[in-house]
């Protein structure tokens, strides 16, 4: 005989849910008869009863109510770990609020698809069916990860028991609705970050949007509302759950932006074993939505399983999406986007480990003083100055900056937050335009990463003086600080220029900067947002060949200021549209198919 709750066991697990004063256990369901049960002690006794890990505490801190439960012979109770209610309660003279149960032979488990009989309280049982219904959905999205991990030979080994709940699970793995398709894929790697900073990343929203700013346009996230509030609560596994919104795109106006609202949980299933798991909130239907934001496509069961290895982690990637079919028009981006190479698993974890390569970066031969902040000032001017060049080419620029004033083959935008018409009679204005070259990736990004000072500077007589180079081991990222003297009026200006390559996009990032805003940024770490107007090339294998591919596709854009008036855009447009143009020409005039 022991008493309850049982002791943890293979076989049963009972513990008290703090919000609903019910036992409930892991995935058990058993068989009682009358002689298996037995009163504890009398209702005023207060005498303790303990699981073997403290889950319970005393018996008759149930304290306002009896448990009311009847058990003729062979009774069938379920207690499982996603089945909490709200018991009803009646008065029973001479009996404790606790149960024992006896070791007989009839204690053995049953099917899990039997029926059990709990009285709900009617204020809380319809919170209480959703809450279970979102339990159980989120079990089975977790479990649907574990599968498509186990199904793809990685070093998952086995999925969680949950019971019944393969419906929900099929839910996930069923045709998308018309005009939709899926996108899923699996990528394994060792990442040398440790399992902790790879938590931290991911749920904090901002972190994660700078981390995979490649691919991420804008990230947010907020705490869930209603019942997916409590799943914290009801699984003890899960860590932390936030509810993400994202945005999703490549780097060029021609392919529009993939919306998506998540639920994003953490959950520790093993030893130094943990998964991140996203799940589409309108899987959940007593979620409120958002009429604010247009969802246009659906995350299915995707996230990354870790594991701990050494000072690293090993990564389980999935990606697992519906998107629409209509989204991309037929242009030169088409081919890229559908075949899953442009949003792929592979494609996360590059950017993850070029982060990581960025941020273990150093300084050559200097020939500035430099703090010894000056390294983390710098990666995050360089972040900033991402952040504003991705959302200059983006599909879906921020309109609180900029306000399009044409899109017809060359798109040009005005910058409405920085105006210099009264003060110096211009404007600041960025012109792009998406292009085919016939060379291969690598050998037209060498030529723009040189190109590129010329075209910054085209009034450059000399060499300019290199003041400093920070670069990772393999040199797949540089970052330059160059200087120039102006002779006419014997000022000095200088260029900021990151060169990167994430083994599937190349990015050549550069803006022109002023002492003030140079000395500011790296010796305080201080800059506002008008220090930096980048301008660029963004390069991108054209087909499945990747880097091999004998093809590219190129995002220009170019930022200036114009000595115009505010109303005169016409002239604006023309010239930003005449920059473009010649850039464009010269870079196909340069043959470099020829030169391979």
């Amino acid at each position: 005989m022991f008493a309850c709750p049982v002791p943890r066991s293979q076989d049963m697990l009972l513990y008290k849910h703090q919000k609903y004063n019910c036992y409930s256990s892991v995935s058990v369901v058993l068989e009682l008869t009358n002689s298996d049960i037995e009163w504890l002690g009398d209702e005023n006794s207060g005498e303790e009863v303990e699981s073997e890990d403290g889950l319970l505490h005393r018996i008759n801190s149930w304290d306002r109510q009896d448990l009311n439960i009847q058990v003729p012979n062979h009774e069938q109770f379920h207690y499982r770990e996603e089945d909490y209610a709200q018991c009803s309660w009646s008065s029973a003279p001479d009996r404790s609020r606790g149960l024992a149960f006896g070791q007989s032979s009839s204690w053995h488990p049953v099917q899990a698809s039997m029926d059990r009989e709990i009285v709900y309280n009617s204020r809380e049982s319809s919170e209480f069916l959703e809450l279970q219904e979102a339990n159980n959905i989120s079990k089975a999205a977790f479990k649907e990860i574990m599968s498509m991990a186990l199904e793809a030979n990685t070093w998952v080994v086995g999925t969680p028991a949950f019971g019944s709940i393969e419906e929900l699970q099929q839910r996930f793995r069923s045709p998308p609705p018309p005009g939709m398709r899926v996108e899923c894929s699996i990528e394994t790697a060792f990442v040398p970050i440790a399992p902790k900073s790879l938590h931290s990343t991911f749920m904090d929203a901002d972190v994660w949007a700078s981390t995979f700013s490649g691919i991420v346009h804008d990230g947010s996230s907020h705490l869930p509302t209603g019942v997916l509030s409590q799943l914290i609560d009801t699984d003890r596994t899960i860590i932390d759950i936030v509810v993400v919104n994202a945005e999703c795109q490549l780097p060029t106006p021609l392919v529009p932006i993939r919306k998506f609202r998540f639920l994003r949980s953490l959950r520790e299933i093993a030893p130094d074993i943990w998964a991140i798991v996203d799940v589409s909130n309108d899987y959940f239907h007593h979620e409120p939505s958002d009429s604010t934001s247009a969802v246009k496509c659906r995350r299915r069961p995707s996230g990354v399983i870790i594991r701990k290895r050494g000072n690293g982690s090993e990564v389980i990637w999935i990606e697992n999406v519906e998107v629409y079919e209509h989204q991309v028009q037929e242009n030169m981006y088409s081919k890229i986007v559908n075949s899953n190479l442009a949003f792929c698993a592979n494609r996360w974890v590059r950017l993850l480990l070029q982060k990581f390569k960025r941020n273990k970066s150093t300084f050559f031969h200097p020939q500035m003083p430099l703090g010894w902040r000056a390294h983390v000032y710098l990666l995050n001017l360089i972040k900033c100055m991402e952040k504003e060049y991705f959302d200059c080419i983006s599909e879906a620029p921020n309109r609180r900056k900029w306000e399009i004033l044409a899109d017809e083959g060359i798109r040009v935008l005005r910058d409405v937050t920085v105006n210099h018409v009264e003060t110096l009679g211009s404007n600041n204005y960025i012109a792009l335009t998406s292009f085919h070259v016939q060379a291969a990736p690598l050998l037209l990004f060498h030529f723009l990463v040189k190109r590129n000072f010329q075209l910054q500077w085209p009034s450059l007589q000399e060499e300019s003086e290199e003041l400093f180079t920070c670069a990772t081991e393999d040199d797949s990222i540089c970052i330059t600080l160059h200087k120039k003297v102006v002779s006419q009026n014997n000022s000095t200006e200088y260029l900021l220029q990151e060169d990167s390559d994430d083994e599937f996009c190349h990015f050549i990032i550069s803006s022109p900067m002023t002492k003030l805003a140079v000395d500011a940024a790296l010796f305080s770490g201080i800059w506002k947002n008008d220090f930096l107007k980048p301008s660029g090339f963004a390069i991108m294998p054209d087909g499945s060949g990747g880097l091999q591919s004998d093809g590219s596709l190129v995002t220009i854009a170019m930022q200036q200021e114009l000595d115009v008036l505010d109303l005169e855009e016409g002239p604006a447009i023309q010239t930003m549209s005449n920059i473009i143009r010649g850039i464009v020409g010269e870079i196909k005039e340069a043959n470099l198919e020829k030169k391979e």
